[in-house]
């Protein structure tokens, strides 16, 4: 007697083959629906405005606060308004609106008016720096002079007592000098190296559709809804068959 043999995946697949239309209609409904969803989906505006904005050497705590920043520099924004700050050094913005020219006009405002918060404090440190180095600068004039003179007294005097205490003076007076010089130098180097706030980049376009995207979703998931809808059609039909016998 012959051996009875199942061939279920060949099964499923003559069923599938036959029914093939359906991996055509499922799918293309389901990727017209994908794109109609994502076109519906509200937009914060037609345009979206984007900055981000370099702090520079600028390290102030408020810098990392996005909502401080939002309130002192950005109340003039009329859209959603989102800022963001990633790293110490670098705060972004992002803003919708309907219409390019006051969507870019707005932008520019926060631009210009959170660097110009920033230029005043990079302008204030710088100052308060080269304060000090010039204070450094006159220390190393005032001991040079000092050493001046206690090398010119000692060259003109014998007497033990004043060459030990004008010795004592001008050994602490190099080592002061040596200080004072080191640290100037420090100083003034921190004055180059400290960078400015500047503007890294800002542009307006338009808000982008998702479309294609929702298309493509539609129409894999109608791939796998065809699958499961032929795969439970088939099923049914051999239930019905096998009751029948």
């Amino acid at each position: 007697m012959a051996e009875n043999k199942t061939y279920r995946l060949y099964d499923s697949l003559e069923f599938f083959w036959k029914k093939k239309v359906w991996f055509i209609i499922i799918p293309v409904i389901l990727a017209l629906l994908g794109y109609l969803g994502a076109m519906v989906i509200p937009k914060d505006g037609d345009y979206v405005g984007k900055s981000t904005i370099f702090t520079g050497s600028v390290k102030l705590e408020a810098l990392t606060n996005p909502e401080h920043i939002k309130t002192k520099y950005g109340q003039h924004f009329t859209g959603t308004t989102e800022v963001f700050v990633p790293t110490r050094s670098y705060i972004k913005v992002e803003t919708h609106g309907n219409n390019k020219d006051e969507l870019t006009k707005e932008l520019t405002q926060f631009n210009d008016q959170l660097i110009e918060g920033l230029m005043a404090q990079h302008d204030k440190v710088i100052k308060g720096t080269e304060t000090y180095a010039n204070a450094q600068a006159a220390q190393v004039e005032t001991l040079q002079t000092a050493i001046e003179s206690y090398k010119g007294i000692l060259s003109e005097t014998e007497n033990l007592t004043v060459v030990n205490n004008f010795a004592a003076l001008l050994s602490t007076a190099e080592m002061d000098l040596k200080n004072a010089l080191a640290t100037e130098q420090r100083v003034r180097n921190d004055i180059i190296t400290y960078e400015q706030p500047a503007l890294a980049n800002t542009y307006v376009v338009e808000t982008k559709s998702y479309g294609l995207e929702g298309a493509i979703a539609g129409f894999i998931l109608g791939i796998l809804a065809a699958i499961l809808t032929l795969s439970l059609w088939k099923y049914i039909l051999e239930a019905r068959g096998s009751k029948r016998v």
